[in-house]
């Protein structure tokens, strides 16, 4: 449904409830108890031009506004520290439960012994907040999505660009619902704390006499304030709230005309499907020409220190082996083919390379200053960054002119405005090449990484590796033997490594 067919039909709605409400009093006729929709709005007109009226409305806002507002800092904190850290969670399980489990009314009481009764609400709203916010705060932040931080942790991502571009954007709209929930909660929480305990100044106060006074139009009337007074301060507390969050969460939106207010006001534009490589153009590509000596590789030493050895690796999963008695030494400007069925531990074996999983059984010995650079099987981007961003966010980034010629040349130059979760397919793994290339390494890995790549495209970004990576111990797992051709013919001697066989095999 479109926007403006949503709006209309709320509208439509909320005359359809007014109209219910005004046949109930009719039929029931009896004002003291149910007063007709004219009659309260009347009594709201002759409220606000009353002078009490603002300090009243003023006085409830302000403590429920500030027991939110503090509730929401504390939840963000402590949510955060708790899902980065288990110890934290551990520590504040039981004051969390304790909150959440403990009556309001309660917690009313026992506050009077405590709290003057004009600060009840603020505490009311603090304690009814607080546990929402942290539990989804707790949540976003561990929900974090874990093999994108893997890829952070084989390229070294500064901890800052991991707080800001992948632990931050996760959370937000985690405590984006949580304050959403929260504000109607503290609303009613606090208001009815201050009826409690009749705190002077406030709404609660007032619905206090108008009940002791069966003025049943006060009560409608009050109710309908509270009601307008938290829906109005809820859309501008997430539109400022989506404000400070959009440099994390959507910071392309600021190169769009008009796409700063609609991302403000939460209006998305429908997503089309896209054909492969239709949503940015196609950048115009020269192929540069390699002459043969370039390409056979015969320059690399071939005494030169191996710059990680894997010896003796086994790994079993759920009691299965998929790896046994692995023997793998990586020199410098080699290139080795990692092939074999499906299942048969390619990926494992790359992990274990990484230092991202441990081996059951063997040793891995990799140099203290080694680096890698990695494309995965699984694109592994911030999505809500352009492809160039993605690139800037590794240690030591290439300049910008230069990475916008990288992925020009990659075809997919003129992205900036666009967030890498519009790409097609095809793009989004050329944008995972264009990062790992110009990144600081010894030893790159690659895992399918032509999944998604027609071959015009596989031979573009093969020439791209042995610009940059060249000099790199470079692994590749395909089992497509056109690839494995197309990298021979680029680099020359390849070596070809079966894991599935005891005796490992290799081809020159």
């Amino acid at each position: 449904m479109s926007r403006k067919k949503r709006t209309i039909g709320i509208a439509l709605s909320v005359l359809l409830w007014i109209g219910l409400w005004t046949y109930l009093a009719y039929r029931l006729n009896k004002p003291v108890l149910l007063p007709y929709p004219k009659a309260v709005g009347q009594t709201i007109l002759k409220m606000i031009k009353d002078r009490e009226f603002l300090r009243i409305v003023w006085g409830s806002f302000t403590h429920v506004t500030a027991g939110f507002l503090l509730a929401l800092l504390l939840g963000i904190v402590f949510g955060a520290l708790a899902g980065l850290f288990e110890i934290v969670e551990i520590l504040l399980v039981p004051g969390v439960k304790l909150v959440k489990t403990v009556p309001v009314v309660s917690f009313i009481i026992l506050l009077l012994f405590f709290v003057k009764p004009a600060g009840i609400g603020f505490v009311i709203s603090l304690l009814m907040v607080f546990p929402v916010v942290y539990e989804n705060m707790r949540k976003g932040i561990a929900g974090a999505d874990g093999k994108l931080l893997e890829a952070a942790k084989v390229f070294r991502m500064p901890f800052r660009c991991r707080l800001a571009y992948l632990i931050i954007p996760a959370a937000v709209p985690y405590t984006l619902a949580a304050s959403s929930a929260g504000l109607s909660l503290c609303w009613k929480a606090g208001i009815a704390a201050e009826l409690i305990a009749q705190a002077p100044n406030s709404i609660g106060h007032e619905l206090y006499y108008a009940k002791l006074y069966v003025d049943a139009e006060s009560v409608f009337a009050w109710t309908a304030i509270i009601i307008l007074v938290s829906v109005l301060f809820e859309k501008a507390f997430l539109i400022l709230f989506r404000l400070l969050t959009v440099p994390f969460t959507a910071p392309t939106v600021l190169r769009k005309r008009g796409g700063l207010v609609r991302y403000l006001l939460g209006i998305t534009k429908p997503k089309h499907a896209e054909a492969e490589d239709d949503a940015v153009a196609e950048e115009p590509y020269t192929e540069t020409v390699i002459s043969t000596d370039e390409t056979t590789n015969e320059s690399s030493p071939k005494t030169a220190e191996p710059v990680a050895v894997l010896s003796g690796i086994g790994k079993c999963y759920d009691g299965r082996r998929v790896l046994s008695d692995i023997n793998l030494s990586l020199l410098p400007g080699t290139v080795t083919v990692i092939s074999g069925p499906s299942g048969c531990g390619k990926t494992t074996l790359l992990r274990i390379l990484l230092g991202l999983t441990e081996p059951d059984e063997g040793s891995r010995e990799v140099g203290k200053d080694v680096r890698f650079a990695a494309v995965f099987q699984e694109n592994r981007l911030a999505e809500q960054l352009s492809a160039l961003k993605n690139m800037r966010l590794l240690p030591n980034p290439i300049g910008k002119k230069e990475a916008e010629a990288l992925l020009t040349e990659a075809g997919i130059g003129g992205t900036a405005a666009k967030p890498v979760s519009e790409y097609s397919g095809g793009m989004k793994r050329r944008a995972a090449w264009c990062r790992m290339l110009p990144a600081e390494s010894q030893i790159t890995v690659l895992d399918e990484p032509f999944t998604g790549l027609d071959d015009e495209k596989k031979d573009r970004m093969i020439r791209l590796l042995h610009r940059y990576k060249k000099d790199n111990a470079i692994v590749i797992v395909t089992h497509n033997t056109s690839e494995i051709t197309k990298i021979r013919e680029m680099f020359g001697g390849v070596v070809i490594f079966h894991t599935s066989e005891k005796e490992n095999n290799s081809e020159k």
